[in-house]
């Protein structure tokens, strides 16, 4: 898969100083104020926008689990940023190499890597904590701030790339824009960046300490990181390239740690359901994943009261692989036993409501995910579980109206802006399901395509006057959005 927006200018980060930056914490001076060079109030919008050419490129992952679980992991992180009014978007890349970045406007992405080589949810959450300082810190504004000529040329060079792409969607145009960037900033800014990479460890581990996770999971990310470790694996630590890391850098942390209240916590068992359904999910082959979770569970008696929670993860992961084989006998014993467990975990129920489908028990599949929705209304896993089940085995419109109330309440993702578009179609609302699919292209910056949806739209006989000024309205205001981009 390319790489984009993970190394050079943009993975640097952003931000401005939380009360974590005091006077009590000892940091390196970096000099220029940012916010010359990028207004603080600018950054949500270009940091969308590199997230959305990300989404376009198909380098985000869609999985409402998954991404349900990475949101709130790192909003209890940045819940202890207690300044600045910072709004923070999480997401996941669908590689395997171990890295994580941050981009203007607090949006916060972890390589699938990433979760799958963390020995431990303290791990993960202290690089998360990482990434929020740089955001809190603004790091790309005063990396630009303070590196005028060159990292302007660059940043400028770039960010038009971006925002040219965005609009003609010519991914040529971002890819040179891409590559041109950090050639121009090269050399000069290497020391810089650790000082900056210093400033986000001070802030970083402070928070990691104060949302109740070990402070020396620093220090150990450090110590597994580091080049000094097997240089067989250093291909695979892809934030090494941008996040220079040394046994000095971790003897720092593991200092700080020795100050700080410890919480040997244990991992929540949400991070061992996620490291499990990326490992199922991403694997090579069902029968590859199959014989990584057999191997995991052997000996263990499935109804035994004292699981913990990495088994707990690995059944899950086993009962998974078993569906995807067709092995469904096996699977229910281990879902039904893991949901009177734990039905609070509403991956064991979306598993369950897959594995009736597979049985052909399309009713029942629909009854039964319908059943939990109504215990976590509005939940963006079951909804979108519910309304796939409808869309395929039930009633579209009763999927369509669900969406609805969904999108009304929760800004919906690229896919799933496209799955409302297929409910309105499948319950012959043609005219909504252009205008839907208009939205889809917006979402990813393909305004063009967006604008002959909406004109499709309009084209449909049957749309009402309410719907006709809503569709012109909407197409008139990408039209102006486009002219003034262009000139």
């Amino acid at each position: 898969m390319k790489k984009i927006f993970l190394n050079g200018f943009v993975v640097l980060c952003v931000c401005t100083q939380t009360s974590l930056c005091q006077s009590q914490i000892e940091l390196p001076d970096l000099g220029n104020p940012s916010n010359i060079y990028m207004s603080k109030m600018d950054e949500p919008a270009i940091g969308r926008t590199y997230f959305r050419t990300m989404q376009k490129q198909g380098q985000v992952v869609e999985d409402p689990l998954l991404q349900e679980y990475i949101q709130n992991l790192g909003e209890k992180l940045s819940s202890k940023v207690q300044e600045g009014d910072f709004s923070f978007h999480y997401f996941l890349v669908p590689e395997n190499s171990i890295n994580a970045f941050a981009m203007p406007g607090g949006f916060i992405g972890s390589h699938l890597g990433l979760i799958t080589n963390s020995d431990n949810e303290s791990q993960l959450a202290s690089v998360l904590s990482h990434e929020i300082s740089h955001v809190t810190q603004r790091h790309i504004a005063r990396q630009i701030g303070d590196n005028v000529p060159n990292t302007i040329q660059g940043g400028l060079v770039l960010l038009g790339a971006v925002l040219l792409s965005a609009i003609s969607g010519s991914s040529e145009i971002l890819e040179a824009g891409t590559m041109i960037a950090p050639s121009m900033m090269a050399q000069g800014q290497i020391d810089f960046t650790r000082e900056m990479e210093i400033e986000a460890d001070v802030i970083g581990i402070k928070t990691l300490a104060s949302a109740g996770y070990d402070p020396y999971a620093m220090a150990d990310m450090f110590n597994k990181l580091s080049l000094d470790g097997d240089p067989r694996n250093a291909a695979a630590i892809e934030f090494l390239r941008t996040h220079p890391t040394s046994v000095n850098r971790a003897a720092s942390a593991l200092k700080k740690a020795r100050n700080l209240t410890v919480k040997r916590v244990a991992d929540s068992l949400g991070f061992e359901l996620t490291k499990a359904r990326i490992k199922n999910i991403y694997s090579i082959t069902p029968e590859r994943a199959n014989q990584y979770f057999e191997l995991r569970v052997s000996g263990l008696e499935i109804g035994k009261n004292s699981l913990t929670n990495q088994e707990i993860g690995n059944l899950y992961g086993w009962s998974l692989s078993l569906i995807e084989m067709g092995q469904l006998q096996e699977a229910e014993k281990i879902l039904t036993f893991l949901i009177n467990k734990y039905e609070e975990y509403n991956h064991f129920h979306l598993a369950y409501t897959d594995l009736l489908i597979r049985k052909e028990l399309h009713t029942d599949a629909i009854n039964y995910i319908d059943s939990i929705m109504t215990l976590s209304p509005r939940n963006v896993p079951i909804t979108m579980g519910y309304s796939l089940t409808e869309l395929n085995y039930g009633d579209p419109k009763k999927a369509h109206q669900v969406l609805l109330d969904l999108f009304n309440n929760v800004t919906p993702s690229p896919s799933q802006i496209m799955l409302i578009a297929k409910t309105a179609n499948a319950a012959e609302d043609y005219a909504d399901s252009f205008s839907y699919m208009a939205e889809y292209y917006l979402s990813i910056g393909l305004f063009r395509e967006a604008t002959e949806q909406l004109r499709l739209a309009l084209s449909v006989e049957s749309i009402d006057e309410i719907q006709k000024a809503k569709f012109i309205a909407r197409l008139q205001e990408i039209e102006e959005f486009i002219d003034e981009n262009e000139d």
